[in-house]
């Protein structure tokens, strides 16, 4: 065989390669989009406080097209969008199914600035600025110099708001919620309703939030109804409490 013939050859082959590479996906494609694989369910999963309708919005994912057209990057980075969403995972689950998966970002606290509320996180990421109040613990005692959504806080003092969010996150943590916090150096006064208030050294609140000490003292006063009074945080894990 010549060395013309051979090149040839080699032409034919490696047309006919494309060819069939041609042919494959085209029927790929075709077979992917088949009704088999048309979305016909989307599961949300771990959201509490936003909403299956909010986060299907935000994804773009809807039913009826094919699951191969669905791309989990592309929707979770749409989802995050929502700066009260912390992590997403869109998983396609073959042949018709998708999952979302959300983690999110709890507003833990939040400041004034002016008239408006500035909710973060608890590393003073601002999720939120609003002219209502949120279901966060309100720190009175600092002064918000900037805030922007998605960006940390900016403030007079750091070192107190750093004391500040740490504080609310050991409350989250010990399953305790205050209304109001304000703290003056190593002075804690923290509301559970606006006349029934907790005072102390932060130390002592530290020590008696980590016992669960405070936390009984506390479920002891709701059991009766009492939301007036003044509950004295001491050391040595010992809370007292005034009418």
């Amino acid at each position: 065989m010549t060395e013309v013939q051979k090149k040839k050859r080699r032409k034919k082959h490696y047309l006919l390669r494309l060819i069939i590479i041609v042919a494959a996906l085209v029927a790929a494609g075709i077979v992917m989009h088949i009704d088999y694989f048309d979305v016909n369910g989307i599961a949300v999963i771990g959201n509490e406080d936003i909403s299956d309708d909010e986060i299907l919005h935000l994804s773009g994912i809807e039913t009826g097209k094919s699951i191969f057209d669905v791309h989990p990057l592309i929707a979770e980075h749409k989802i995050k969008k929502n700066l009260y969403i912390e992590d997403v995972n869109v998983d396609r689950k073959l042949p018709n199914k998708v999952e979302i998966k959300i983690t999110e970002r709890k507003g833990n606290a939040q400041f004034m600035m002016g008239k408006k509320y500035v909710v973060t996180d608890n590393e003073g990421q601002v999720i939120d600025i609003s002219s209502e109040e949120a279901q966060a613990t309100l720190v009175e005692n600092i002064k918000v110099t900037d805030a922007s959504k998605g960006r940390t806080i900016k403030v007079e003092d750091k070192k107190q708001l750093e004391r500040a969010l740490e504080f609310i996150k050991m409350t989250e943590e010990n399953d305790l919620f205050f209304k109001r916090l304000n703290i003056e150096k190593n002075n804690v006064e923290a509301h559970v309703y606006d006349e029934l208030v907790c005072v102390g050294k932060y130390k002592d609140f530290e020590s008696c939030i980590q016992s669960g000490t405070l936390k009984s003292v506390l479920y002891d006063l709701y059991q009766k109804g009492t939301e007036k009074g003044t509950i004295n945080v001491y050391k040595n894990d010992y809370c007292f409490f005034t009418p």
